[in-house]
């Protein structure tokens, strides 16, 4: 392997250097076809895509071993500045590079399967655009899939003039190429060409797991792909409904929700990356292609409430048919297609973002109890029925029986949002969240989408609700503390007035919020809890969503300035395409953590919600 890997060395003169092989996190574009997605580096490296889903193995993982993880260059080999963008609300990816001698420009994109079950093509493609834009610049290719997570090198056999095909096991890959190929180093092809103004090239790289597929030809065929995915996602930014502060941010984060779905379920994602460190070095790693019930209820929210019914209601349907084999009973996250028999083990083949291994295949928290789990699937279910939806019978049922387990089982200690390691201990935001589980329950009986009589229900939520004001308060910190009896603040608590658990100006909520902020506040930016509280040997960065909470908490307590501002500091830490990471470094705003993420888009939509409806109520007077 590392033959072939300095052999990918020797011609990477095609490639722009890269000081220690890797590029910022930040630096990263995400293209897809909500059924997986690439990450794009801003030099024109694809270096990151599992075929055929979101889960699968990758064939190209750069992103966490520069030299043995494969990657599929396309791009300039001496570019002096780069300039990208998406097209419009799409997922349409273009950069322009400035050379010595032109201008090139790449358009990147993953076509959607618009064609219906009955299609044939190949189940998953990747197209690149290739454009000479002034002068005469040169394009250079590098392609060197390494499937397995970077373990495989599969063989390469050239089966036509300027096409390849890639073979392993029973999946294949095919590589049609306007730019001539070579082999170099085995399990590799590299190119060049100059070209004039005008001319374009394009790459279309197709693939298909164990059933044969019928490849599109390049040329008008591919340009028809790049026009019907750009109008599929004009058609989709279109329903965007929201006026407000940072909109384009707002419409970006929704298509980044939406690029995370997976279309065959509903089921949208942590993030699309596994093992992207929350501290470089320190193995905070972990695998985030899956769905945690955590996210359900903030992602639906932002889903429908700004029109995006259908993907909101798609993903309910999801949540409640993938945890109907652990009923009542939900689990800490699902796969895309509702498997729970996960485990976490080491990629041996891949040393790590910036050497920061392990490298995670699986996650070890589905062992975990997470009981906000039943919060977070009765919320979003009492969303989607306020916004519209409807709940069948059966799905009535399973929404009960999940109620049932929160009325009974508030009462035990569990791991926690934060899935720290050590003993199982009350905390608070579980409380809260079973709490909520129950409040949605009531509503949703009430207003008769479940047909049943909540007073039990309803008497269990009131003895949860004393019982936090009664055991979770900490008269030494004047704060909420993060569990009972306990000493530490944990930023999730400033999520209660959201909630509709206290009010945003109840005394006691606005000295947690101070507590929190003054301690766990970096500027805008916020941390879960404190430095050494999880018990690891390292410092994580700020989490993205938690300064967006914040914000969410001031609008709701009438600091709309404070909380526009908040907002637009944080909006100022997303990469140039508006894409967020799990974390920030503190001092530097660096992106840390799995990229992008899904709670992050999430919490900013939630944030700028609150926003407008805070401004929408001080507009209209008292009542």
């Amino acid at each position: 392997m590392r033959d072939d890997a300095k052999a990918l060395d020797a011609v990477g003169s095609r490639v722009p250097v890269r000081p220690g092989g890797y590029v910022p996190i930040g630096d990263y574009a995400l293209i897809g076809d909500t059924l997986t997605a690439a990450l794009v580096a801003r030099d024109g490296s694809l270096d990151w895509l599992c075929l055929p889903d979101f889960d699968d193995e990758s064939w190209f993982a750069a992103l966490l071993d520069s030299e043995r993880g494969g990657r599929f260059f396309v791009g300039a080999p001496d570019p002096a500045g780069i300039e990208r963008g998406y097209l419009g609300h799409s997922a349409v990816l273009r950069s322009r590079i400035t050379t010595g001698d032109g201008v090139l420009q790449v358009t990147d994109l993953m076509p959607l399967a618009l064609d219906g079950p009955d299609r044939i093509g190949p189940t998953r493609r990747v197209l690149r655009f290739v454009e000479a834009v002034e002068g005469s610049p040169r394009a250079a290719i590098v392609f060197a899939p390494r499937p397995g997570y970077g373990s495989r090198l599969p063989p390469l056999r050239q089966v036509g003039a300027r096409a390849w095909t890639v073979a392993d096991g029973r999946s294949w890959m095919l590589l049609q190429s306007d730019i001539g190929l070579v082999q170099a180093g085995g399990a590799t092809l590299t190119g060049e060409e100059r070209l004039q103004a005008g001319e374009t090239r394009q790459l279309c790289l197709s693939f298909c797991d164990r059933d044969p597929g019928v490849i599109p030809p390049t040329g008008a065929e591919a340009e028809e792909e790049l026009e019907a995915t750009l109008a599929f996602w004009a058609d989709f930014a279109g329903q965007i409904d929201y006026e407000g502060p940072f909109r384009e941010a707002l419409i970006r984060s929704i298509v980044t929700l939406r690029l995370i779905t997976y279309s065959l379920s509903g089921a949208v994602l942590a993030a699309a990356t596994t093992s992207l460190p929350e501290a470089i070095g320190a193995g905070r790693n972990w695998d985030y292609r899956f769905c945690w019930l955590r996210d359900a209820s903030f992602i639906l929210h932002a889903f429908v409430s700004v029109g995006c019914k259908g993907e909101g209601a798609a993903f309910l349907r999801w949540l409640l048919s993938a945890t109907q084999l652990t009923a009542p009973r939900l689990n800490t996250f699902y796969t895309v297609f509702g498997r729970t028999d996960i485990s976490q083990r080491p990629i041996q083949s891949l040393e790590g973002y910036r050497s920061s291994g392990p490298v995670h295949l699986g996650n070890g928290a589905q062992s975990q109890l997470q009981l906000d789990a039943y919060g977070s699937m009765l919320g979003a279910a009492l969303t989607h029925v306020q916004h519209g939806g409807t709940i069948s019978a059966g799905e009535a049922r399973r929404l009960t029986g999940y109620a049932d387990v929160a009325a009974r089982e508030w009462t035990l200690p569990d791991d926690g949002l934060w899935e720290m390691p050590g003993p199982r201990c009350h905390n608070t935001y579980s409380k809260v969240m079973c709490w909520a589980a129950l409040d949605a329950y009531s509503q949703l009986c009430r207003c008769g989408a479940i047909a049943a009589a909540p007073d039990r229900h309803e008497r269990e939520r009131d003895a949860i609700r004393q019982s936090v004001f009664d055991r979770a308060w900490n008269e030494r910190r004047g704060a909420f503390a993060g569990a009972y009896g306990a000493d530490w603040l944990d930023a999730s608590l400033l999520l209660m007035p959201r909630l509709g658990f206290i009010d945003a100006r109840d005394p006691r909520m606005v000295s947690t919020f101070e507590a929190i902020d003054r301690e766990l506040g970096h500027g805008a930016q916020m941390r879960r809890y404190a430095d050494g509280l999880d018990g690891m040997p390292s410092t994580e960065g700020t989490f993205t969503a938690c300064g967006f909470w914040a914000a969410d908490y001031l609008a709701r307590r009438g600091d709309t300035d404070e909380a526009e501002r908040r907002i637009g500091r944080l909006v100022e830490h997303a990469n140039d395409l508006g894409l967020m990471s799990e974390e920030l470094d503190p001092e530097s705003g660096a992106q840390l953590g799995n990229f992008p993420q899904g709670f992050s888009h999430a919490g900013l939509v939630g944030a700028l919600l609150a926003l407008k409806e805070a401004r929408e109520k001080k507009q209209e007077g008292p009542t």
